[in-house]
């Protein structure tokens, strides 16, 4: 008698695309994604499609692969017109189109799930996406949305110029928003229609899962006593993070305190400036270029960080109290985000420019007086899980489905 066949297994493949450039935020909560649903569905493969070179400061999971999409490089030394930069946006804008759309089709995946902005940077993935739903109409397509974008008004606007609206309401199948609608109502924030909100769905924080965490051992590890109050601060991959650490140093020296710190530059913060901040290091205050911030955080008695999505809930999953300088650019999603947690009185955030050392100081006061149970505990009645990553999973698996 013949035996019967195996049954055929059938491999799925979901394809992510994680808009960052200089940044560190988008790819590594992709990370933190694909980390949690490719364990999940043992059948299942991906590809992070991003600009964002991660092979330098990331390792990839098992049955996971990237396509790196180019960045404009431009030499120091080369002076263009507008006119010229233009055209070469334009180009570049075109190439990194056609390999999205290109990959899409080519990889005919089960799953498209996009992060931040709905059609790709500035509309580059539009082509691609629709393309793949009209080949492809089996594809599902969820976009992935942080708890807060920008300002308002010019969210809105920037959406109804590239159609985003549109596509809401005929390209993807579902929304999933990586956060709380008691901290921040994304629906009524972006008007989303009516017609579309039945779509969302909130996942609540996606972060990564507490790393076991030794306090004396970490305190030995960067040459500070195993006791006294540890101040940890982290701006994120440090490209814009120096006015933070420079005022974080300066206040440390007005509060006159017993308190130990560490600070984290990031990757990408000019030499220069680390350097300015590592001759500035003292027995007390210590300066690296990288480390897990998490871990540090879990270690910390105080944390202050700008205001990005990754460093503030973070900061909140160890329920430390959070002091947040949010970023001095056009872009307002940092400052929107510090009042949020502010205002249920998680955090308290200073004014950037100018960073007033005294103002910081006085922050820094509060959350050093803070009963870390009593803040533990508001903290939970806030946000009461932190398993986004185990939320989404489980939404992703109903296209995903079983193996």
């Amino acid at each position: 008698m013949t035996a019967a066949a195996a049954p055929t297994v059938r491999s799925r493949t979901l394809l992510m695309y994680a808009q960052d450039h200089r940044g560190l935020g988008h790819i590594n909560r992709t990370l933190i994604i694909a980390r949690q649903l490719l364990p999940a569905h043992p059948n299942a493969v991906a590809y992070i499609a991003t600009e964002s070179p991660i092979a330098s400061n990331f390792t990839l999971p098992e049955r996971c692969d990237y396509i790196k999409l180019p960045g404009r490089i431009v030499p120091a030394a080369m002076q263009q017109t507008e006119a010229d930069e233009a055209v070469s946006r334009e180009r570049f804008a075109q190439i990194r189109g056609s390999i999205l759309r290109e990959a899409a089709l080519g990889l005919t995946p089960d799953l498209v799930l996009v992060d931040h902005e709905p059609l790709g940077k500035a509309g580059e993935f539009r082509d691609g996406l629709y393309a793949l739903k009209a080949r492809h109409p089996d594809t599902r397509f969820v976009f992935g949305l942080r708890d807060i974008m920008d300002d308002q008004a010019a969210i809105r606007a920037l959406w109804r110029d590239l159609g985003v609206y549109d596509a809401f309401e005929d390209l993807y199948d579902g929304i999933a928003v990586y956060g709380s609608p008691v901290l921040y109502d994304v629906a009524d924030a972006y008007a989303i229609p009516a017609s579309v909100r039945g779509k969302l769905h909130y996942c609540g924080p996606i972060v990564r899962d507490l790393p076991a965490v030794d306090p004396r051992e970490l305190r030995r590890r960067h040459g500070l006593p195993a006791r006294g109050r540890l101040l940890v601060a982290t701006v994120g991959s440090g490209s814009d993070g120096y006015p933070v650490l420079d005022g974080v140093l300066a206040a440390l020296e007005h509060l006159r305190e017993d308190l130990y710190a560490v600070l984290v530059t990031g990757p990408y913060m000019p030499a220069d400036q680390r350097a300015n901040l590592q001759a500035r290091a003292t027995a007390s205050w210590r300066v690296v270029p990288q480390a897990d911030n998490l871990e540090l955080m879990a270690a910390a008695d105080v944390v202050v960080g700008m205001g990005g999505y990754n460093s503030v809930y973070e900061a909140l999953r160890v329920a430390r109290p959070l002091v947040i300088v949010p970023r001095a650019t056009h872009k307002v999603e940092q400052r929107i985000r510090a009042e949020a947690v502010a205002a249920h009185g998680l955090a308290r955030w200073v004014a950037p420019a100018p960073l007033n050392e005294a103002t910081l100081a006085a922050a820094l006061k509060w959350a050093l007086r803070q009963d870390p149970d009593a803040h533990a505990r508001r903290v939970r009645q806030v946000i009461p899980s932190f398993d986004g990553a185990a939320r989404l999973t489980a939404y992703l698996s109903r296209w995903l489905g079983g193996d």
